[in-house]
């Protein structure tokens, strides 16, 4: 997709088209990041169990931090420009550019001290102990350490989606991440820092792939030609980003709170476990991301119809993301719960490992669908300019999920008790969102009836 598609030109598509064009190249992007995943887990694997098991550790708090960015602050920047565009309103799309750009150094540099001095205890509270502890406390603050570099380059990327640009944020994730396949072993195996190099590996390819970017954007190649940082703090477009940006960053923590909290139940049950468990939501992860790229589309195509008072464009937009995603996670799902070692056997041929991550896909697997739903789902409510209805939905679900799980395991039916729970847990909260979203839709919508 030519990255001067303005704002109608993009509204004029057909919906399944539109949807697929902007989601294809982030989804492509995402391949590459599983494929790049799975070579780092595996460089780590080979330092043994006890690095597998730290990596476990920091995995989730690193998933907090990213997506609360990325799905959160950056998602409210993707809505206010998205919104800002679709009405030619081009010096609010500006300014929310550049205060997002300072949000994103400055929740950097608030995140990276606070993980500073609270790395072990966090890390210690989820469970670890010993070496594990040790090992994960080195790769978290080594990979947190340099966390502006990392928001401030998603941020670029969020801007560029804003405004329906999508390819030049490709070429350039694409172009960071082969440089972390190229410089993880470098660094690990080369020059002999281990987990201490996977860390610096991940943060000097984010780096050298931010610069272009950066020259893109604020060299006006695109539909905004923003400063990296604004002339004067103005209230409003830190209030309009915000307004998304909380609402969907704290629904993010939330949900990786409660993996944190389950990480820590099932470290409990032993090494074995919290490695399998650790490999298990990896694999997820890199799965969702998938649906990142269709939602990451949604959200700026239902930005832009709002923003131009098309409310009757939001639905087929959304049936249309829905329809893509399920095609995807289903076939996936399906390979997983058929051969759970097509992913493990990678890592490990440890027996325990094998038998935990086997229950965890064959009962997890099936509600991939699910989770990739919601995650359209929340952000089409994002890219309506409303951010709490998602929220409520995680905050409901998380504790729910949480008891359930704890009483499971205190009931003695162990991992396949609490992995029971976690996919009632994703199948639910997806039918009560859309039924939300149809319900918000239909009040747009009245409106247009009446005239």
């Amino acid at each position: 997709m030519s990255e001067r598609h303005t704002p109608e030109q993009l509204l004029a598509q057909d919906p399944l088209r539109a949807v697929a064009r902007l989601a294809a190249p982030t989804t492509l992007v995402m391949l590459i990041a599983a494929i790049s995943n799975v070579l780092y887990t595996y460089y780590v694997s080979r330092l043994g169990s006890d690095a597998i098991a730290a990596v476990s550790l920091v995995f989730p708090v690193s998933m907090v931090a990213m997506t609360a960015m990325a799905g959160g602050i950056g998602a409210g920047a993707s809505s206010v420009i998205a919104r800002s565009l679709g009405g030619r309103r081009l010096a609010a799309a500006t300014s929310a550019a550049e205060h997002a750009f300072l949000l994103a150094v400055v929740i950097g540099i608030g995140f990276a001290i606070a993980i500073f001095f609270g790395a072990r205890t966090v890390l210690g509270w989820m469970g670890g102990k010993g070496d594990v502890l040790d090992n994960a406390v080195v790769f978290a603050e080594v990979i947190f350490g340099g966390c502006v570099i990392t928001f401030t380059g998603g941020m670029l990327d969020s801007v560029l989606r804003g405004e329906g640009n999508v390819r030049v944020p490709a070429i350039w994730s694409t172009t960071s991440l082969c440089l972390q396949i190229l410089l993880t072993p470098l660094f690990m195996f080369g020059l002999g820092l281990e987990l201490r190099g996977a860390g610096f590996a991940t943060l000097v390819s984010q780096l050298i792939a931010s610069v272009p970017r950066a020259w893109f954007v604020l060299g006006g190649q695109g539909a905004i030609r923003p400063r990296f940082l604004p002339r004067r703090i103005a209230l409003e477009p830190l209030r309009e980003i915000l307004r998304i940006g909380i609402p969907a960053a704290v629904s993010t923590t939330v949900n990786y709170i409660g993996i944190m909290v389950l990480t820590g139940v099932v470290a409990r049950l032993g090494t074995p476990d919290l490695a399998a468990y650790g490999l298990g939501t990896r694999l997820d992860f890199l799965l969702l991301s998938f649906a990142f790229g269709v939602s990451a589309a949604v959200l700026t195509l239902v930005g832009m119809a709002a923003g131009a008072g098309r409310p009757e464009l939001v639905g087929r937009y959304v049936r249309a993301a829905c329809s893509l995603i399920v095609g995807l996670l289903i076939v996936a799902g399906a390979l997983l719960w058929w051969r759970p070692s097509l992913w493990l056997g990678i890592f490990t041929t440890d027996p325990g490992i094998l038998a935990v991550g086997a229950t965890y896909f064959r009962v997890i697997g099936p509600s991939y669908p699910f989770v990739g739903l919601s995650m359209v789902l929340a952000f089409a409510f994002q890219g309506l300019g409303r951010a709490t209805p998602p929220l409520v939905v995680m905050l409901v679900r998380v504790p729910v999920v949480l008891a359930v799980a704890l009483w499971c395991v205190h009931a003695g039916l162990g991992e396949a008790g609490v992995f029971t729970t976690i996919a009632a847990g994703n199948v639910l909260a997806t039918g009560v969102l859309a039924l939300l979203l149809v319900r918000e839709l239909r009040r747009r919508g009245r409106p247009a009836s009446a005239h």
